[in-house]
């Protein structure tokens, strides 16, 4: 099965949220170290890299406390937000869904997060009166906290340029392989969506 097929009810609704190309901000929330926790952070972060110059899009780094970067996401004044994050969907790990903003209270993340999503999209909207917050959610394989962690790219990223820029993940991710895949393919996916219409 190709990737269209595979994510055919998603390209519709990314279709559908980004053919007016409206002024969007995708946020991704997890704890890299929390297993497949970290595949908003990760797939943002791949998005940032490509995307972060577009003056039409902003794509932030959540981490576990996305409230540290609300002023930001006001001062965009977005009129599209697509929160990207590991939720129960009840279904099947790997299960890819993009949620109204109502729907959130059926599928809240079952991470680490230190302010419950419904507040902080509260917050948001009162920030941004009208914008459309949608939640892109994925399913799990495993949310397993590693007793040992170790810097993301150490090598290339050091602890001021972290500071500086708080979309450059702290700590090394922990997605299993299956997960990773999956936030290829969705990165895959969104870069296409993005291409047609920015």
């Amino acid at each position: 099965m190709d990737l269209k097929e595979k994510y055919k009810n998603l390209n519709i609704s990314l279709t559908s949220l980004l053919k007016p190309s409206p002024k969007l901000l995708i946020l991704g929330i997890g704890e890299n170290r929390m297993g497949d926790d970290g595949a908003g952070v990760y797939i943002t972060w791949e998005l940032w890299q490509k995307w972060g110059k577009n003056n039409k899009i902003s794509i932030i780094n959540g981490g576990i406390t996305p409230e540290g970067r609300l002023s930001e996401i006001i001062d965009f004044q977005p009129e599209l937000v697509l929160i990207v994050d590991v939720v129960d969907l009840k279904k099947p790990s790997g299960t890819v869904g993009i949620f109204e903003e109502d729907k959130m209270l059926n599928y809240l993340p079952i991470s680490s997060h230190s302010l419950p999503l419904p507040v902080f999209v509260n917050r948001i909207q009162m920030g941004v009166p009208g914008v459309d917050i949608k939640l892109v959610g994925i399913c799990p394989y495993s949310l397993e906290f590693l007793d040992h962690f170790k810097l993301y790219q150490e090598e290339l990223w050091t602890l001021d340029m972290k500071e500086e820029n708080p979309n450059i993940p702290f700590y090394s991710f922990n997605l299993t392989k299956e997960m990773e895949k999956v936030c290829k393919e969705l990165i895959n996916v969104l870069n296409g969506s993005l291409k047609l219409y920015y």
